[in-house]
């Protein structure tokens, strides 16, 4: 049976929860979420708030955990016991960071990323410490397997994040929770208040680049297109609304019709999306959150332009301007930035009434918690590769490789780097011929795709790579000798 009272009307307020989370003034989009919550969670629950380190409390527990520093000690606490874990971030990489190889501890480090990844999340684990490092990595990886297998629940906001947990053989109950939105219709009568404080004309079109500032957000995108978009109509303003993380470099962000505001509290937060006329919203590579940004952006009714990938294809058209990566990336923002657009409000709006009421979402934190005591925590019986299963055969002046797994093989995929080989040519030990080499498509289980290979003799090597991540295994897993004279013959094992 569930817990007991658990959304109960008739009884009143129902079981005692705990829930684990940062509140404010802690300069986080978490806080202001758990904010928004409690209050109406505590219509139904018996709900202490837990927002530092204290003695036992009791069960069952909800941990909110995201991909920062903040979060370290309420993760501590979900892996000694667990409990329902909010991913508001399914990639927890960086967090890992912070609390092992941050503070020097490495064996943690390898630890932690093998408790998630297996042996390839070491050996990356090993290569990072050793001073190899990319960050795409943190993505590929996302390091939030090992909790969420450990808890009892979990709840996302998106269906892209529940996809990926499953991929990387999380069996855990996920449960998909409608991010929740907070009307704020007074802070619309603060756009002339807000344009003003900051130097904008009532004719200026301003456009919004809201919260945290991370790489992932594309700012260098946004820049390119805003440049060019200017040059087309100089009534054009960049307003970024919020703080930088410590590894973006402000001064290489700063330009004609930008401006900085740095960090705005909660409390004035919402009024400088009334001041914007349009917003900004790019991700790569994703980290499986739903934007609270974006979800005010669609509160305050505004043109909002989002990747076109991950959870942010997952909008309606007519709500979002879905912007596709490529070469036309920028061209396609810029593009954005002046054109004339469709007023989304009323689709926006219907959207939010539809997926994001907080009576949908304090529904699905209640299905989450009955899940607590009637659902065992199932074994963790498969997990997708960090490498593929391929077997190789050499047949005249190509390599056959067939996928000889269970997963599909992706040359590309939006969020994560694609596959590649690394195809090596030998005399002794000497490399004579050294290239990448790009699937010519996706393989499904038992397909089998053609590679050419250079007409020269010596000894092939294959070995698996991923674009623009170093090599976490070095030994190659085929391995040919082409012969003058007698053809070519297979050396040692050809296949994982």
């Amino acid at each position: 049976m569930g817990i007991a009272g658990v959304g109960s009307r008739e009884s009143g307020v129902g079981a005692r929860v705990a829930l684990f989370s940062p509140l404010p003034p802690t300069r986080t989009g978490v806080a202001h979420y758990a904010s928004m919550l409690l209050p109406e969670l505590r219509k139904h629950l018996d709900v202490i708030a837990i927002s530092d380190p204290r003695p036992p409390t009791p069960d069952p527990r909800i941990y909110f955990l995201g991909n920062n520093p903040h979060h370290a000690w309420i993760y501590e606490e979900a892996m000694r016991t667990p409990g329902v874990v909010v991913l508001h971030d399914l990639v927890l990489h960086h967090l890992i960071v912070e609390m092992t190889l941050a503070r020097g501890d490495v064996d943690g480090y390898v630890a932690a990323l093998e408790a998630n990844h297996g042996q390839a999340g070491a050996a990356w684990a090993r290569g990072r410490a050793a001073g190899l490092h990319s960050e795409m990595g943190n993505f590929l990886m996302p390091a939030s397997v090992d909790v969420a297998n450990r808890s009892r629940a979990v709840i996302v906001h998106n269906r892209y994040a529940a996809d990926r947990l499953r991929s990387f053989g999380v069996t855990t109950p996920i449960h998909v929770v409608p991010h929740p939105f907070e009307p704020q219709p007074s802070t619309r009568g603060r756009r002339d208040e807000i344009r003003a404080k900051h130097g904008f004309a009532a004719d200026d079109r301003v456009i919004g680049l809201f919260g945290f500032l991370t790489s992932a957000k594309r700012a260098e995108v946004v820049l390119a297109a805003f440049a060019s978009a200017r040059g087309r109509e100089e009534r054009l303003r960049l307003l970024v609304v919020g703080e930088p993380a410590p590894n973006v470099d402000v001064d290489a962000l700063r330009g004609d019709g930008i401006t900085f505001t740095g960090y705005v509290a909660d409390d004035e937060f919402a009024a400088y999306f009334a001041a914007v006329d349009r917003l900004v919203n790019l991700r790569y590579p994703s980290a499986g959150e739903t934007s609270g940004t974006l979800i005010r952006a669609f509160e305050a009714g505004k043109p909002v332009a989002v990747s076109d990938y991950a959870q942010f294809a997952e909008f309606p058209d007519d709500c979002v301007v879905k912007i596709p990566f490529g070469d036309g990336e920028v061209a396609a923002l810029a593009d954005f930035f002046v054109r004339s657009l469709p007023d989304p409000s009323t689709a926006q709006a219907a959207w939010l009434r539809e997926n994001a009421s907080m009576e949908l979402t304090v529904r699905g934190y209640l299905a989450a918690l009955d899940d607590v005591s009637r659902v065992p925590i199932a074994p963790v019986t498969r997990t997708i590769p960090l490498f593929p299963q391929l077997h190789a055969t050499l047949r005249d002046d190509a390599v056959v490789l067939r996928n000889s797994g269970d997963f599909t093989i992706r040359t590309r995929s939006y969020g994560q780097p694609g596959y590649r080989l690394m195809m090596l040519l030998f005399n002794g030990e000497t490399v004579i011929d050294d290239r990448w080499v790009e699937l010519p498509r996706d393989l499904r289980p038992g397909d089998t795709a053609e590679v050419a290979i250079p007409r020269v003799e010596g000894t092939l090597r294959l070995y698996h790579a991923i674009d623009g991540i170093p090599i976490v295994v070095a030994e190659p897993f085929a391995e040919f000798e082409r012969v003058s004279g007698v053809g070519s013959r297979e050396s040692g094992a050809a296949h994982v």
